[in-house]
């Protein structure tokens, strides 16, 4: 049993211990999930898992060698059919371990403009958040998030651009704010849209059955992209107004 437990984890005290544990193991992480630069992965130890899937698995534990980051994570080889169509003797295709994911994730954060940064930092918020979740393959609730963190994003730049109404806003339904508050027809389009389609994340029922979060990201960056150059030419026209 002793023994059985010490080959299950081995940690890589040569590089031929190295190289006979992955030999039937195919591609190395190539980037690292922490940093995000590209990486040529230290490897640690290597780990029959057992207990995943009906063949098991072989999980390394990997390490960025990157200075500034040095981020541990695992990578995870699932047994699956030769990438390059190699057959055994009897002319079958050989089963390997074929690297299929890496963890933890990294929490990377997507930036925005300095203007979206003044007028609405609970969009960026949230949006982030739904963006992790996107990340870790949670599909079905990210969509939601997406759609709250659009909410924030108009009815924050409504109320930038009418700040007596702010009360009134805050408890106006979406649709219904862009429809009496925003004048600026490209806003107006990109907005009303990503609501659309953020509404089919909440919804039993999807309205767009030919969109996806893909299309929802892409008209939120739309929508943001045309608010911040809106509240930058309002600037620039009040501070050289003639």
């Amino acid at each position: 049993m002793t023994d059985k437990k010490e080959k299950d984890i081995l940690f890589f005290n040569s590089s031929e211990e190295q190289e006979n544990f992955m030999e039937k193991m195919f591609f190395r992480p190539e980037v690292c999930p922490f940093c995000k630069h590209s990486i040529s992965a230290e490897c640690i130890l290597g780990y029959n898992n057992k207990q995943r899937y009906l063949f098991g698995s072989k999980d390394i534990l990997c390490k960025c060698p990157r200075k500034s980051c040095s981020s541990l994570f695992f990578a995870v080889y699932d047994i699956d059919e030769h990438p390059y169509g190699m057959t055994d003797e009897e002319g079958n295709v050989e089963m390997v371990y074929v690297l299929k994911e890496v963890y933890p994730k990294g929490k990377a954060k997507i930036d925005f403009q300095s203007e979206i940064h003044e007028v609405s930092p609970q969009f960026i918020e949230i949006y982030n958040q739904a963006y992790h979740a996107e990340q870790e393959k949670l599909d079905l609730i990210c969509g939601g998030a997406y759609r709250k963190a659009l909410e924030y994003l108009i009815k924050d730049f409504v109320s930038y651009l009418q700040p007596d109404e702010t009360e009134r806003i805050q408890a106006m339904p979406l649709q219904q704010c862009v429809r009496n508050f925003i004048d600026q027809p490209d806003i107006k389009d990109m907005a009303e849209r990503a609501i659309w389609l953020g509404n089919d994340e909440t919804h039993y029922v999807r309205k767009w059955e030919s969109k996806d979060i893909k299309d929802l990201k892409n008209l939120i960056d739309l929508t943001v992209f045309y608010i911040s150059m809106n509240i930058k030419a309002k600037k620039y026209r009040e501070e050289m107004a003639r």
